[in-house]
């Protein structure tokens, strides 16, 4: 494991190559808001810290099926011509272990992760 953590420190820790490169990169974290224009660093800290043993506890707490912890993401989009269905769907009520997510973009900045896993702005998605 201790290898392809260092392979990943070592990628992470690649300069820019050209101009564009680092411009892509500042200007993902402006354009997302979370300006952690340090992000490099920290991950990189981060991963030196990372033991083996964190990585099973992790992968059994929250990724192994059946996990306490274990989360999952749903979701339904309609069509113009599925207002109907949209409508009664949205007026059913959310499961206490649910959540309703109106404002996808809010949502996203939101989380701890948000933007930490690509490294250069290669476009946008608008939503």
């Amino acid at each position: 494991m201790q290898s392809k953590v260092n392979e990943l420190i070592a990628d992470k820790l690649e300069k820019f190559k050209n101009l564009w490169e680092e411009c892509s990169f500042y200007w993902a974290e402006i354009y997302a808001g979370t300006f952690k224009f340090d992000r490099v660093e920290a991950e990189v800290s981060a991963l030196r810290q990372l033991t083996h043993q964190e990585l099973i506890d992790f992968f059994n707490e929250h990724i192994k099926v059946g996990a306490a912890k274990k989360k999952t993401l749903s979701l339904r989009v309609y069509g113009s011509l599925h207002t109907s269905e949209f409508t009664v769907e949205r007026s059913e009520t959310v499961g206490p272990y649910s959540m309703l997510i109106d404002d996808i973009l809010r949502f996203k900045r939101s989380q701890p992760l948000y933007g930490s896993f690509t490294r250069e702005c290669s476009g946008y998605i608008k939503v």
